[in-house]
């Protein structure tokens, strides 16, 4: 009498893995998730529209001084990732101070198509910003920007720097008319002088142009400093208003000392910064 051998059964895969699972547990698999609801914003770039403040170039008053308050307006700008990150709660910025590390101002940038901001729900955020410090407090300022989610979550932030210098420029002379000699004939004669002012910093920041006389014996004129005018007048012997042309008319009487004068010319500007003096001599006879 023969064995019987009996058939082979093929279990499929699934339900060995089926069985073991009943055996092990009923523990769900574990699979990664992708809300990006519980992502921190992202910040693509953010940008200032100055990196650089030359304080004795704000005229705040007819002179500058250290403790002049100095006004600066910037505009930041911010790029936030929208295609993997939720809408951030806010986007913030915060200027600080190099001095003592003290917060010079601070605000929300904003994605609304207002106020500076170019295209509303683009993900680019804006505002203007200002501030003011003393003339005196030069250094590298810090911009900081950064998003907060509405979850708790902050962006990486970015620092942005903003330099504050004084950079002052003393202003240049040089002379366009004055004789050389002066005949009196015994009648009051007219002296005109001209002199051509220049600054880097520009024509606004001259707040005066002067000259010193002195007699041929070496003594002060009684009238010195004069001062000399860019206002148009015919008065002033001046032809146009704000060329940076500064003009006088002198009047010699006949009575005045024969002899060689010498005049010094100076120009100072708003920081109280001197030219170098420009002489020039005449020669006064009868």
């Amino acid at each position: 009498m023969s064995a019987t051998v009996a058939p082979l059964v093929r279990i499929p895969v699934t339900i060995v893995i089926a069985v073991m699972m009943s055996v092990l547990g009923c523990e769900k698999p574990i699979t990664p998730t992708t809300d990006s609801s519980i992502s921190p914003p992202l910040l693509l770039w953010a940008t200032s529209s100055i990196s650089a403040v030359n304080t004795d170039t704000v005229n705040v008053g007819p002179t500058r001084t250290a403790d002049d308050l100095i006004p600066i307006s910037l505009t930041v700008a911010a790029k936030v990732d929208c295609a993997r990150n939720p809408t951030p709660q806010s986007v913030e910025f915060r200027i600080i101070s190099p001095l003592d590390f003290g917060l010079l101002a601070s605000g929300a940038l904003a994605d609304d198509g207002l106020a500076g901001d170019q295209s509303k729900g683009d993900g680019t955020y804006t505002t203007k910003a200002s501030f003011k410090i003393r003339r005196v407090e030069t250094g590298v300022l810090r911009i900081e920007v950064q998003a907060f989610g509405a979850n708790g979550y902050q962006s990486n932030t970015i620092m942005l720097p903003l330099t504050v210098f004084r950079g002052n420029h003393a202003p240049t002379i040089s002379l366009l008319a004055a004789a050389d000699t002066v005949r009196l004939l015994n009648e009051s004669q007219l002296l005109a002088l001209r002199l051509k002012v220049e600054d880097e910093d520009g024509l606004a920041d001259i707040s005066k142009v002067v000259f010193n006389s002195y007699r041929p014996d070496g003594g002060a004129s009684s009238g010195n400093p004069f001062l000399m005018y860019d206002d148009g007048s015919a008065t002033h012997g001046d032809e146009k208003s704000g060329d940076g042309i500064y003009s006088l008319i002198v009047t010699l009487p006949p009575t005045t000392q024969p002899g060689t004068y010498r005049f010094e010319f100076m120009a100072y500007d708003r920081s109280n910064a001197m030219s170098p003096p420009l002489v020039h001599r005449i020669a006064v006879i009868q």
